[in-house]
């Protein structure tokens, strides 16, 4: 409950995995258009807009890498290019009350504190959690709170209940995330108590996590409640949830620990957002209104 190669990649998702975004899109944003978006529009705030550095200013764009295979925050549209979700739809706020143009960069997990942290991108949002090992080289403002959850096969579901309950099992994780360490220390702990063993499968992205689910190579996929719950209630029990939730974080918008008036922008355009409805509308369009924060806070992961 996530350094970028920033390359933009265009995700090749299964038959069941397309047409379950397809739904998706109908369900949350009406009919099955592409970039439907009930957000209202923001008004630019002059005194945020003066914190944002000299260049994102002068050029009038804000470069922000996304995701596109973790919903509800991020996915595909029916156009299989545009990238919808809660995630685009904040930062696209916050760029209009800061009075510039968003451009989202596609890009892997693993690779966006690195392009961040490298300048490739302005800022970051793409469902990574704030953790007190990453604040040392980047800098979060929270927008959402989250946990870890297990999603299991319809077959295991009996089995797993609990991190505990997954040796003999094997488990998908997505590359570059905390649950690949979650996962990783279990094995160790399934060996060091002679339990049958726990094989780590890493993916680059979720969809190779949810594939493999899905055809039976893997028994379990640990990841961030949000999408282990979407993807649960979008299977009709193909996929279940396992057990009770853990390690309860933000996620945060990554932002350069060398920008400090950037990060006060950002913060301030969120604020903004909380004060006047749209985060909560945004957050309850796609379903996730119980990860709604009271305010807009800057490191506030403390584990």
């Amino acid at each position: 409950m996530p350094g970028r190669h920033a390359r933009a990649r265009a995700t090749a998702l299964p038959l069941a995995l397309a047409t379950l975004l397809t739904l998706t899109v109908t369900a949350c944003g009406g009919a099955a258009t592409v970039n439907q978006s009930k957000v209202p529009e923001q008004r630019v705030d002059p005194a945020l807009r003066a914190l944002l550095p000299r260049d994102i200013r002068d050029k009038g764009s804000i470069t922000s890498a996304v995701g596109n295979d973790y919903p509800p925050l991020s996915l595909l549209d029916i156009d299989n290019k545009t990238v919808i979700g809660a995630e685009p739809d904040l930062i696209h706020a916050v760029g209009q009350i800061l009075g510039v143009r968003v451009h989202l960069v596609q890009a892997n997990f693993d690779s966006i504190i690195g392009g961040v942290r490298s300048r490739r991108y302005d800022v970051a949002i793409q469902a990574m959690l704030d953790k007190k090992e990453r604040q040392s080289q980047v800098t979060f403002v929270d927008y959402m709170k989250t946990s870890s959850s297990i999603l299991t096969s319809e077959k295991a579901a009996g089995n797993i209940r609990s991190l505990t309950s997954l040796c003999g099992s094997q488990v998908a994780v997505e590359q570059g995330t905390s649950q690949v360490d979650d996962v990783a220390a279990q094995a160790e702990k399934c060996a060091a108590n002679g339990k049958p063993e726990l094989e780590k499968l890493v993916f680059p992205d979720s969809v190779g996590c949810f594939q493999a689910l899905s055809t039976g190579r893997a028994d379990a996929f640990v990841g961030g409640t949000p999408t282990v719950v979407y993807q649960a209630e979008m299977s009709h029990g193909r996929f279940r949830t396992a057990g009770e939730p853990y390690r309860f974080l933000p996620y945060g918008i990554l932002i350069n620990k060398e920008e400090p008036t950037l990060v006060r922008a950002v913060r301030g355009a969120l604020q903004k957002l909380i004060d006047n409805g749209t985060y909560a509308k945004i957050l309850k369009q796609w379903n996730i209104s119980s990860g709604a924060l009271k305010s807009a806070t800057v490191n506030g992961g403390a584990a």
